[in-house]
C-alpha cells in the first residue's frame, strides 16, 4: 500500500480509557496507527497528571492542548439565547479559540486522510479543511435531545410553581438542542467525506449522507471478574459516567422508582453507583442500601462482587458499552429496552429487558433467584459478545474506512 499520512483530532486523550467513549478512541487511534503515519492533536482537561500515550501505539507525532473553557455562564448562555443555531454544550465552548489556533500551527497539512472523534470537536477547530476527513458522530445527539424533552414533559405531575417553570425551561432547551443537533450533525455530514455512527440502526434513522457504522466494543479480558452466583445481601451495580445526562436518569429512576420495589420483595440489597458521579447523583448516597462509590480505579473489583448489572437508561442513542462489558466479564445484565439498543441481543436469552419500574424489578427478582436462569444468560452473553463485539470488529471496520477514503486524495 503507498504511503498515508494521517491525522486525528481528538476531543480526549483516551489512556487509560475506563469509559465507553475512551474506549472506542482508542480503539479509532490504534487501528489508524496501524495503516498510517499518525499524528494525533488531542485536548485534555489541564488538571490531568497522567497526559502519556502507550509506547506500544506508533505515532508519529503527537500534542496536547488544554480543553476549551467556558467563559461565564450568562455570557454564553445569553450568546446561545441570541445565536442558538449551535446546541448549547458546543455553543458553551465555542468562544474558547485556543484548540482552533493549536491546531493550526502544529498541523503539516496535507493528510490523506483526518479523523475527528466528535461533531462538538470539528467544531471547536474550526471545521479545517486538512485533508479528506472523517467525523465520527458516535451517537445521534439530536435523538437523545428529544427523548430527554418527551421524557421531561411527560414527569410533569402536580409540581410546585417554581419546579414546573423549571421543568418546562429544561423541556423548551431539550427541544431546541436537539433542532441544534440536528442541524450540526447535516452540516458536519455534508462537509465531509463519511460521518460514523454506532450502529446501522443510527445510521439508517439519521439519513445523514456518507454514514456508515462502526460498532462499539470492548476488550477482552484476561479473566472474566464475574461470581457466577449472587451474594449475600445482593448487590446490583449501576456504572458508568454519572455526570452523562442519561446516566445521571437512569440512576436516579433506579434509586427513587426501582429500588423500593426491590427492597419490598426481597428485603436488604446494596445498590452500588460507580463512576465519576453529578452533584445530583451523589445526593443519592444513601447507605446502606445506596452507595455512591464514584470514579475508581479499576472497574473488576465492583463487577466481581456485583449480582447483576442493571442498564436502567430511559433515553440515548448509540449503544452502552457497560452491557459488552458485563457481558465479557460473565455479569448478568437488566436493562430497559432502549438501554439495549442497537446491540444484536435478545431478551430472556442474553439479557433481560424491562420498561417499568415494577417489570425492571421483578426482572432483577428473577436474576437473582434462578441460578439456572443466571448461567444460561451469562453463557450467551459471553458468546454473543465474542462473536461480535471483541475490538477487532472495530478495528477492521476503521481501516478499511481509513484506505477508502485515503484513496480519494489527491495526494495518492
Amino acid at each position: 500500500m503507498w504511503h498515508v499520512r494521517a491525522l486525528l483530532v481528538a476531543e480526549n486523550l483516551p489512556w487509560p480509557a475506563p469509559g465507553g467513549g475512551l474506549i472506542r478512541l482508542a480503539r479509532a487511534i490504534e487501528a489508524v496507527a496501524s495503516v498510517a503515519e499518525l499524528d494525533l492533536f488531542a485536548c485534555v482537561d489541564p488538571r490531568r497528571s497522567d497526559v502519556a500515550v502507550p509506547p506500544e501505539v506508533p505515532l508519529h507525532r503527537w500534542t496536547a492542548v488544554p480543553y476549551p473553557q467556558a467563559p461565564h455562564p450568562l455570557r454564553w448562555r445569553t450568546s446561545w439565547l441570541a445565536h442558538g443555531d449551535l446546541p448549547l454544550d458546543v455553543s458553551m465552548l465555542q468562544s474558547d479559540a485556543t484548540p482552533r489556533r493549536a491546531l493550526a500551527e502544529w498541523a503539516v497539512p496535507p493528510y490523506d486522510v483526518v479523523w475527528v472523534s466528535t461533531a462538538a470537536m470539528y467544531e471547536w477547530v474550526g471545521r479545517p479543511s486538512l485533508g479528506p476527513t472523517i467525523v465520527d458522530l458516535m451517537d445521534l445527539e439530536d435523538v437523545k435531545a428529544s427523548q430527554r424533552a418527551e421524557l421531561l414533559a411527560a414527569s410533569g405531575g402536580a409540581l410546585p410553581p417554581l419546579a414546573d417553570f423549571r421543568r418546562r425551561v429544561a423541556v423548551w432547551q431539550a427541544r431546541r438542542n436537539a433542532r441544534g443537533w440536528s442541524r450540526l450533525q447535516r452540516l458536519v455530514a455534508e462537509r465531509v467525506e463519511r460521518v460514523v455512527l454506532c450502529t446501522e440502526l443510527d445510521v439508517a434513522r439519521s439519513g445523514l449522507p456518507g454514514a456508515v457504522a462502526v460498532p462499539n466494543t470492548y476488550p477482552r479480558p484476561a479473566e472474566p471478574a464475574g461470581s457466577g452466583r449472587p451474594t449475600r445481601p445482593p448487590v446490583v451495580l449501576l456504572q458508568g459516567s454519572l455526570h452523562y445526562p442519561p446516566n445521571m436518569d437512569a440512576a436516579r429512576w433506579l434509586v427513587e422508582e426501582i429500588v423500593p420495589r426491590l427492597r419490598r420483595r426481597i428485603g436488604e440489597l446494596e445498590v452500588r453507583l460507580v463512576g465519576t458521579a453529578s452533584t445530583g447523583v451523589k445526593l443519592l448516597h444513601d447507605p446502606p442500601t445506596v452507595h455512591v462509590v464514584g470514579r475508581v480505579p479499576a472497574i473488576e473489583p465492583e463487577l466481581a462482587r456485583a449480582s447483576v448489572a442493571v442498564v436502567p437508561v430511559r433515553y440515548g442513542s448509540g449503544t452502552r458499552v457497560k452491557i459488552l462489558e458485563s457481558f465479557a466479564h460473565r455479569v448478568p445484565v437488566v436493562s430497559t429496552t432502549l438501554g439495549a439498543e442497537g446491540l444484536d441481543v435478545c431478551d430472556g436469552e442474553h439479557l433481560l429487558l424491562a420498561d417499568d419500574p415494577d417489570e425492571f424489578a421483578s426482572a432483577v427478582c428473577r436474576v437473582l433467584g434462578d441460578d439456572r436462569l443466571r448461567t444460561r444468560l451469562v453463557e450467551a452473553a459471553e458468546e454473543r459478545y465474542t462473536e461480535r463485539y471483541r475490538p477487532s470488529a472495530a478495528e477492521e471496520r476503521i481501516r478499511r474506512l481509513v484506505r477508502d477514503v485515503a484513496r480519494a486524495s489527491t495526494r495518492s
